[in-house]
């Protein structure tokens, strides 16, 4: 049985992240996952063309589970995602020794008698559970664990499994609208390495990327389709609740999205020229307003999403993460010059934020085995989307994507949150994992707008 120091205590912090009894229980539970994947295969895949990437995506995911806990065993020796663990493993000791406070802890956590017992408790090593998102995983993986043995391996299996889930649907829904790029749309969901592999542990990121493609199907199905009304209305709001809960700013940067979605789409069904040229500025109007509204809401709501701030707290987490890495000796943070933390200040910066989270770190910048991936991954991007606009030219690119609907979604929604987790992260590593819900959406506009851009070409030569 092997312990390791975290380093984010200011006393020695050990927790038994891998039993002998995983050597057995383990194996046999993700063999269970993948016979019920492959009978769900059988059932509902088999004899669609797409349903060859159902089991293939199920493979990949097992094999990134597996290679995410040795990562984080054998080279990271620790990290958030143990300390998850280490929280749920507290709250199994507390539940037979005191039921009644654990379930206070569980279900009551904001009591005032319950929160001294868990600043004891958990000493200093229990500040994850105060944070409320923290708070939400923790629950999570608790309430797993009762199926999955308390293994570290199963419960990070189930919530891998959710996220690919979530990525499957937002396969089958592009897939759906462009059958003739199924193999495109396969890679952009399925097959983004670092996608596959982040979203594979007790995390954020796991549920989120669950939540997030999740609710962009329901989305999709109840706005244009009209199908299943009330159930896919269950599936926005727990997932809306989900996402607020854990990392609310996906859902201010796929709010703006899916306004921007769903009026691109019905504009293209006014008949009347008069009234289709009207509709643009009253609905850029609109939405400005509604913006503000938003994040007036939130703030009022959760003091912590108003916009000063939101401004505080970004200055704050970036002072942290630059001064963390360079107490530790890393050199894998990041920054984007002078920040001014204004509205003009950050609009300095946006170019510089998105590029960031797209494209970098470059490679010269990979000064860590680990940040290889993500900078040829990077290399790729940057590749894809310069081939792209030399192709189809500056001016058409712009053109196509105001063409298209979903292009526009998804490129609203991946330049939003690339902007947030840019400016917020200044960290490579942190930064790899923090920009993974964009990455398939803008791959997929990507993959869109090439084949526009091929369609085009064709016809060019027709001509």
């Amino acid at each position: 049985m092997t312990t390791y120091l975290f380093p984010f205590a200011t006393a020695n912090f050990r927790v038994n992240i891998f039993s002998w009894s995983d050597l057995l229980f383990a194996p046999a539970f993700l063999y269970i996952i993948y016979r019920l994947c492959e009978n769900i295969y059988k059932k509902k895949y088999a004899d669609v063309s797409y349903g060859k990437y159902f089991m293939l995506a199920v493979k990949v995911k097992l094999v990134c589970i597996v290679m995410y806990w040795a990562i984080n065993k054998f080279y990271y020796k620790g990290g958030d995602t143990y300390v998850y663990y280490w929280h749920i493993l507290k709250i199994k000791q507390l539940l037979f020794e005191d039921p009644a406070t654990a379930y206070n802890i569980l279900f009551n956590s904001e009591d005032f008698q319950t929160m001294l017992y868990m600043r004891d408790y958990f000493l200093n090593y229990g500040t994850y559970i105060y944070d409320k998102s923290s708070y939400i995983v923790i629950l999570v993986g608790f309430f797993l664990s009762f199926i999955s043995f308390f293994s570290y391996i199963n419960i990070s299996a189930i919530m891998a499994m959710f996220a690919l889930l979530g990525c499957w649907r937002v396969f089958k829904m592009f897939r759906e609208m462009y059958p003739h790029l199924e193999r495109e749309m396969a890679i952009a969901t399925l097959f983004i390495p670092s996608v596959m592999y982040w979203a594979c542990g007790i995390m954020k990121d796991s549920i989120c990327i669950g939540f997030l493609g999740v609710l962009t199907y329901a989305t999709y199905e109840l706005f244009f389709k009209r199908k299943n009304i009330f159930f896919n209305i269950i599936y926005i709001a727990v997932c809306v609740w989900g996402l607020v809960q854990i990392k609310a700013y996906i859902i201010l940067a796929f709010a703006p999205a899916l306004a921007v979605w769903v009026f691109a789409r019905y504009r293209y069904t006014i008949k009347s020229p008069f009234i289709k040229a009207l509709a643009t500025p009253v609905f850029i109007v609109v939405a400005m307003i509604s913006g503000v509204g938003v994040l007036t809401l939130m703030g009022s709501v959760a003091e912590k999403y108003a916009f000063e701030n939101m401004m505080r707290t970004a200055q704050d987490t970036q002072n942290w993460l630059v001064f963390s890495s360079q107490m530790s000796g890393s050199t894998s943070y990041y920054n984007l010059g002078n920040v001014e933390y204004t509205t003009s200040g950050m609009l300095k910066l946006f170019p510089k934020a998105v590029n960031v989270s797209l494209f970098r770190p470059y490679i010269w910048e990979a000064k860590k085995p680990m940040l290889i991936p993500a900078a040829i991954e990077g290399i790729f991007t940057f590749f894809l989307t310069v081939r792209l606009l030399f192709r189809a030219g500056f001016l058409n690119f712009f053109k196509m994507i105001a063409s298209n609907p979903e292009v526009q979604f998804c490129l609203v929604f991946s330049i939003i949150f690339a902007f947030a987790v840019g400016f917020t992260s200044y960290n490579f590593g942190a930064l790899a994992r923090y920009k993974i819900p964009l990455m398939p959406f803008y791959y997929i506009a990507l993959f869109i707008l090439s084949d526009s851009q091929k369609k085009e070409a064709a016809l060019q030569v027709k001509n």
